[in-house]
Order: structure tokens, then sequence, then C-alpha cells
């Protein structure tokens, strides 16, 4: 018996740290990344305009990836809704009509 309740600790402990670095990819690494992204382009360019696009781009991704159970369930909303029919079947030619005389 204190071989399954060390199991269920084992398991518990194992989804936690993984929903702790998940937490850490989501949360921690995109604003730090994205810092870096600004930095690098102010350092080798010095344009204000490439700086504040790349803090659009670094905030979008940002973003994006703070929601993507939203924009996954969009996509698949616009894809599932788009036609009815994807395929439309084509007769097949009649190959002895197609052959040179």
């Amino acid at each position: 018996m204190n071989n399954v309740m060390m199991a269920a600790g084992i398991l518990d402990d194992s989804e936690r740290l993984i929903g702790d670095i998940k937490n850490i990819l989501q949360n921690l690494l995109p604003p730090v990344i994205g810092a870096a992204f600004v930095l690098w382009t102010w350092m080798n360019s010095k344009s204000p305009v490439k700086t504040f696009v790349a803090c659009i781009a670094a905030g979008a991704i940002w973003w994006g990836i703070l929601n993507m159970g939203t924009l996954r369930d969009k996509t698949g909303e616009d894809i599932n809704g788009g036609s009815s029919q994807l395929v439309v079947p084509v007769a097949p030619r009649d190959l002895v009509d197609s052959r040179p005389q």
C-alpha cells in the first residue's frame, strides 16, 4: 500500500513540476526574450522606429502566447464554418475520346 501512495505522490509532484515549467515558459520567458529582442534591435540600429516596431512585435508574440487557447478555438471555428463542401467531385474523362487519331 505504501508503494501505491508513493507512486501517487510522485505523479502529483511531477504534474505540479510540469505545471510550473509551463507557467515559466508562458509567463516569464516571452517578456524576457521580447525585451532582449528590443534591446538587440536598439543596439544594432539606434532607430526609434525600428525599436518601436520591435516592441509591437514582441508584444504581439507575447499576446499570442497568452491567448493560444482562444486563438486555437477561433481558428477551428473559422476553418470548420467556411464551406460545407471542400472537394468538388469531378467526372473522369473518357479515355477512348482523348486518344489521338
